[in-house]
């Protein structure tokens, strides 16, 4: 007699989600790390082939869908986990060993971007948290509500590339972060994190925000118009500059003091 039972359907198993803990060390740990353990393998001179070699373990990994986690390698928590652990620190296992560690203890965790801006997100959040004057959950909050204005803006811009400039400082440093949007998709070209950060650090140290978009004018020579708007950051407040603030702070020469001729196709300003 056959066998007239069906044969079940065989389930199709997804494979584990893959994990990769970056342990990064900015410069100084770095130049620590490889005048102190025979087997950190990066010669002192090296840290931006270092940082290469991170980002291209990043990219590969995330085209193989694997999960990543990023955290600062911090010298002194690595040395009190191999004491805990009775471990040795100069050793490449102890140190694969205190990145699982840090993952599971939330030293590291998801992130979206490269190795480089992660570390530059974390040395703005450094210069932030050494403020002894800084109200951090008043500049989160002030920082957000810009944010969300911005993205705004992007989301209901027309299709083209637009960029922000944030300077963070006294000293003028500046960060800029370009953005693109299409018919139906938004992309900023550095992680969201970055930005809110920035912002944060600016509204504790002092600095501004310039945001160019495009409008939806055509100029009759084909030339597509933008528009700059800008905030002054410090105090814990975003300020939003006026229309002459922005046309004076556009048209005069920084050095000089001369005035210059608007730039062709640009409006300061909201009108």
């Amino acid at each position: 007699m056959a066998n007239s039972r069906k044969r079940s359907p065989r389930r199709r198993t997804r494979p584990p989600i893959q994990r990769l803990t970056l342990m990064v060390a900015d410069e100084p740990t770095f130049r620590l790390l490889s005048e102190t353990y025979v087997s950190f393998e990066w010669p002192p001179d090296e840290y931006d082939a270092y940082l290469d070699a991170h980002d291209d373990a990043v990219r590969r990994s995330r085209r193989d869908d694997t999960m990543i986690h990023v955290g600062r390698f911090d010298h002194d928590d690595y040395l009190e986990f191999c004491a805990d652990d009775d471990l040795p620190p100069d050793g490449a296992g102890t140190r694969a060993a205190y990145a699982v560690w840090a993952t599971d203890a939330g030293e590291a965790g998801e992130w979206p971007g490269s190795v480089r801006e992660f570390l530059l997100n974390m040395s703005l959040l450094d210069a932030v948290e050494s403020d002894p004057d800084a109200r951090f959950d008043e500049a989160m909050e002030v920082a957000e509500e810009l944010l969300d204005e911005l993205t705004g803006l992007m989301a209901t811009a027309p299709p083209g590339p637009g960029s922000f400039t944030v300077t963070v400082s006294a000293d003028g440093d500046s960060l800029v972060f370009p953005w693109t949007a299409s018919r139906t998709r938004l992309q900023l070209h550095r992680p969201l994190d970055v930005l809110l950060t920035a912002v944060i650090a600016g509204t504790v140290q002092g600095g501004a925000l310039i945001a160019r978009f495009p409008t939806r004018v055509m100029l009759p020579d084909r030339v597509k118009q933008s528009r700059v708007l800008g905030w002054r950051l410090g105090g814990h407040e975003a300020a939003e500059l006026s229309e002459s603030e922005l046309f004076s702070a556009f048209c005069t020469d920084a050095v000089t003091g001369e005035p210059l001729p608007p730039e062709y196709g640009t409006v300061y300003g909201r009108d």
